[in-house]
């Protein structure tokens, strides 16, 4: 951008919304805006550490098309939320 002001970027929960941030990442990039620093929520902060992590997006898109959802998702019936997300923590192990 080039005009002094910083970005941030602040991803949320969910895994749809999720899993929506790789596009809203990928647009902000071919636009050639730089994102100086990612907050996230859930899903959100996995997909912000992937990226902070310099996984290209590209891969990022495979790994949201490709792995099972039996493999990260664990429902369950708290008062919020669907997704347990202890097997989404042991992948992230991995």
């Amino acid at each position: 951008m080039g005009n002094g002001k910083k970005v941030g970027l602040a991803l949320g929960s969910g895994l749809a919304r999720g899993l929506a941030h790789i596009g809203v990442i990928k647009a902000l990039s071919q636009a050639g805006v730089r994102i100086d620093c990612i907050a996230g929520t859930s899903m959100g902060s996995v997909i912000g550490a992937l990226y902070c992590c310099e996984l290209k997006i590209k891969m990022m898109e495979r790994l949201a098309e490709s792995i099972s959802r039996r493999t990260w998702m664990d429902f369950t019936f708290p008062r919020m939320g669907l997704i347990a997300g202890e097997r989404l923590e042991q992948l992230m192990h991995l």
